[in-house]
């Protein structure tokens, strides 16, 4: 079997294109998961995590030294049944209602151009870049105020974390971050959201 010609491609590009469909209303939307369990909402903008950090190890098989090393830290912001740390947070807006079905509308009624296949090729939602230093997030807090579920996301290399495999976010064709990422700062929130300098 050959492989796929480049008009091939372009074809499947044309189909990732986003296209606004209007399927789902707003009580529809508020259907998906997380927004049928969590109403309160924000959106939060924070520092990227400061990724190195000296340790240092002891190295039992020779005599008693200690060797510092430079290794990745991540400390985490984001954890499930955890308090938000309001101060690593550059901004944030919990989300009206209004607000709330407007974020629906972008996750849920826009969409691929075409899923069909094309001579038995699929879309395939693309990975992004492997930069990921996210500096944005979708936060679902819980009655506690406690987060119980998140959407990452990262602007620049266009991907994003998902805090649970029962997330329904919608297809993010081509133009989706940039759809989100209009949404937040329409909302008010600019770090992240502007190009960097």
């Amino acid at each position: 079997m050959e492989p796929p010609s480049r008009a091939d491609y372009d074809v499947l590009e044309k189909r990732m294109v986003c296209i606004y469909r209007n399927k789902y209303s707003p009580a529809e939307r508020l259907r998906f998961f997380p927004f049928n369990q969590y109403k309160k909402v924000m959106l939060i903008s924070f520092e990227p995590p400061e990724l190195m950090a000296e340790i240092i190890y002891s190295d039992t098989t020779k005599a008693p030294t200690n060797i510092p090393v430079e290794e990745e830290v991540y400390h985490i912001l984001l954890e499930k049944k955890q308090k938000l740390d309001l101060t690593r947070l550059k901004e944030k807006k919990i989300l009206s209602a209004l607000e709330v079905d407007k974020l629906t509308d972008v996750l849920y009624n826009f969409g691929y151009t075409s899923t069909k296949s094309y001579k038995g090729l699929l879309i395939a939602e693309s990975e992004g870049y492997r930069c990921y230093e996210p500096r944005n997030a979708i936060v679902f807090l819980d009655e506690n105020g406690l987060v119980a579920e998140y959407i990452e996301i990262c602007f620049e290399c266009f991907n994003r974390k998902e805090s649970s495999d029962k997330m329904k976010t919608g297809q993010f064709c081509n133009e989706k971050y940039d759809l989100i990422k209009k949404y937040f700062r329409a909302t008010g929130i600019r770090y992240g959201t502007a190009k960097r300098k």
